[in-house]
């Protein structure tokens, strides 16, 4: 789990049937939060709890979200941006006038 935590690569984990004790639990949480390219994660058939899972589901959806997110907030900066230079090249304008 630590290679899984240094790695930006990763966006689906898969590890069904391994019956990963209640002491690892948090571990794995741990591990997986580090991971911000995460989107996908299926345990089927572990014992993890329902609050382990929870956490899980909750580390997925927000790595969606950010994901989602990237471009138009992307596109947001550089609509900023060309403002500030269409305002800037408008005052150029004023000044050749002048």
């Amino acid at each position: 789990m630590d290679a899984l935590s240094r790695s930006k690569q990763v966006t689906s984990v898969r590890l069904c049937d391994n019956y990963f004790s209640e002491q690892i639990e948090n571990h794995i949480v741990d591990s997986l939060s580090k991971v911000t390219n995460l989107t996908d994660v299926n345990f089927n058939g572990n014992r993890f709890s329902h609050s382990c899972i929870a956490k899980i589901k909750k580390i997925t959806m927000k790595n969606q979200k950010m994901i989602e997110e990237q471009e138009p907030n992307r596109l947001k900066a550089e609509i900023y941006r060309l403002r500030y230079e269409q305002t800037k090249l408008e005052q150029a304008k004023e000044r050749l006038k002048q």
